[in-house]
């Protein structure tokens, strides 16, 4: 071969070894995709921690609620506690929490067999009476019973034996007693009352007595007839006893004496005493000056 020819055919050999431009057809070919992708992936999502501390106002709005509760339940127990109806209707106690009262326990009344009424309407004692005492300022005194009145002449002489005996607030020689009618003037009034209506006078006097003692305010001695008539079981002395002192204790406080303890255990108890809650270990005793 010739120089010639093997210059043509080693060109028509470099033209074949020479890259082809490529043609780009988007039927056969789809475009090339981004490496980075366009949505980024939500990291995966964890358990909570549950070693992780509670907040500290959920801790307080979880422990304000637990003693809302507590409250809440106590004072239904407490309400529930306080009295439970029987079957029968009866009304029985029940101690649910221990309560320290204000007031001394009561003793338990008899039955009553008060001979007064209930009308709040009072029969005056006529007539006066005998001047009691030997010495001291004369205290005047009217005698009331409440309507449909008993025998309120029997109850005036037994105040007057109770305010004349030597062992009475006349033992002082201070004092003297006389019972007077109702048009006469009077320091103080005493008045036989039932229990409602002597509960009633007593709280205008800002007293309460739940219609169980007798009472005094201003100007009013008030007996109450349950007491008069039947005393308080436990007493311990006649009934007789127990009117003179109810007479003596209520006078005592209209001539300005406040109550007292019992001084000892086996002792007489003092007068003013308020020996209708219990002796606490007294006797009974029905004078100033025994």
């Amino acid at each position: 071969m010739t120089s010639r020819g093997r210059t043509a055919t080693t060109r028509a050999l470099g033209r074949a070894a020479e890259p082809r431009t490529p043609v780009w057809d988007p039927r056969l070919n789809p475009p090339a995709m981004s490496r980075t992708p366009l949505i980024r992936q939500a990291p995966p999502l964890l358990a909570p921690d549950l070693d992780e501390p509670e907040p500290r106002t959920a801790r307080l709005r979880r422990r304000l609620l637990f003693a809302l509760i507590y409250v809440v339940l106590a004072v239904g127990v407490l309400a529930v506690g306080r009295y439970v109806r029987a079957d029968g209707g009866d009304r029985i106690v029940v101690p649910a929490v221990p309560v320290v009262s204000a007031r001394p326990a009561a003793a338990v009344p008899r039955k009553s067999t008060a001979p007064v009424g209930t009308s709040g309407t009072f029969a005056y004692v006529a007539g006066f009476g005998p001047v009691v005492g030997s010495g001291g300022t004369i205290h005047r005194f009217k005698i009331a019973v409440e309507k449909p009145a008993g025998d309120a002449t029997d109850f005036a002489n037994q105040v007057n034996r109770a305010l004349g005996d030597r062992r009475s607030w006349i033992a002082s020689h201070r004092v003297r007693f006389q019972r007077v009618p109702e048009s006469a003037r009077a320091e103080f009034i005493v008045y036989l009352a039932s229990a409602r209506t002597s509960e009633r006078m007593c709280r205008t006097g800002g007293l309460e007595t739940d219609g169980f003692t007798s009472c005094r305010v201003p100007r009013k001695v008030i007996i109450n007839a349950d007491r008069w008539a039947g005393a308080v079981r436990g007493y311990g002395a006649p009934l007789a006893i127990y009117r003179a002192y109810a007479i003596n204790h209520e006078v005592g406080h209209q001539l300005g004496h406040g109550h007292q303890r019992c001084p000892g255990k086996g002792k007489l108890a003092p007068v003013m005493m308020q020996q209708t809650y219990g002796l606490k270990g007294c006797r009974a005793n029905a004078w100033p000056y025994p």
